[in-house]
């Protein structure tokens, strides 16, 4: 997807290194891919639509959104990322605070990449979400799963990935929750999980060692290029082995939603227990 080089290069100038870093990265990554395909998937035509991506996370994804079609902004997950976002976009690129600096009804659609999990009142933000989107817009919502018990929890509380290192308030969300923070506003069209065992193992390492001052800032005594060039390997080995988990579910959804009018959803029971909430998420996660 990206036109990054395998050649290993060497530049002088600080932000063509820092731009050809953000895509080397991106090259190298897998879950990065699999969720830029994930909502390459479900964007359709939007070559006259106003887009926004919430909580941007490297340069190169950002960069293949606008290929897309349509006008886009990004908003940053944090500063650092920010600065290494807009030497590939080579425009301004905020950094997401606790509101959305744009006036109502102004997007035709909303990408959230890494900004959900960063917000204690997480149905506040999508209800701002709301307020800027178009009457008839979109929202794409990318978040960590949460699973009962999985090795990948464990193996990240040992290793210090923890949702603090990354900069969360909470690990991320089931498909019931991720369903109840949208319901309100929201009519969900379809949810998905992706990025299975073997390529979140190979995450573990790579943000321990590129990342290690966690938030995103990499560590540049680290030769965080060397570090994605070797788990790029690690990445290409761990996409085979996932093959074999096809039925399994992944680590990570992707959530669509319509927007409506904004009413305070209370779910009621049906006579078989289950909430009116799982009763129409069992179909659209089928």
């Amino acid at each position: 997807m990206s036109d990054v080089s395998e050649t290993e290069v060497h530049i002088s100038d600080p932000e063509e290194e820092l731009a050809w870093q953000e895509l080397h990265t991106f090259r190298c990554t897998l879950p990065l891919q699999a969720s830029l395909r994930e909502v390459l998937r479900n964007l359709d035509r939007i070559d006259d639509c106003d887009c926004l991506e919430v909580g941007a996370v490297n340069g190169a994804f950002s960069q293949q959104l606008r290929r897309r079609g349509g006008t886009w902004q990004s908003l940053a997950a944090d500063s650092i990322t920010s600065k290494r976002i807009a030497s590939v976009l080579e425009e301004e690129v905020p950094v997401l605070d606790r509101g959305l600096p744009f006036e109502k009804k102004r997007f035709d659609i909303i990408v959230i990449h890494s900004g959900l999990e960063r917000f204690s009142d997480d149905v506040a933000f999508i209800e701002e979400c709301h307020r800027v989107l178009k009457p008839d817009g979109r929202l794409l919502v990318l978040v960590a799963r949460i699973k009962a018990y999985t090795a990948i929890r464990t193996l990240r509380s040992l290793f210090g990935v923890t949702p603090e290192f990354r900069g969360h308030v909470r690990p991320g969300y089931t498909e019931l929750q991720l369903f109840t923070v949208l319901k309100n506003g929201f009519d969900v069209l379809h949810m998905k999980s992706y990025s299975r065992f073997f390529s979140e193992f190979v995450s573990v390492f790579v943000e321990r060692l590129a990342f290690g001052r966690g938030n995103g800032a990499v560590l540049p005594d680290r030769y965080p290029r060397r570090v994605f060039s070797v788990g790029g390997f690690f990445y290409k080995i761990a996409e085979q082995f996932d093959m074999l988990l096809l039925f399994n579910r992944g680590h990570r959804l992707v959530a669509v939603g319509k927007r409506r009018g904004w009413r305070p959803r209370d779910a009621p029971i049906l006579v078989d227990g289950r909430s009116i909430s799982e009763a129409v998420l069992s179909r659209t996660t089928q």
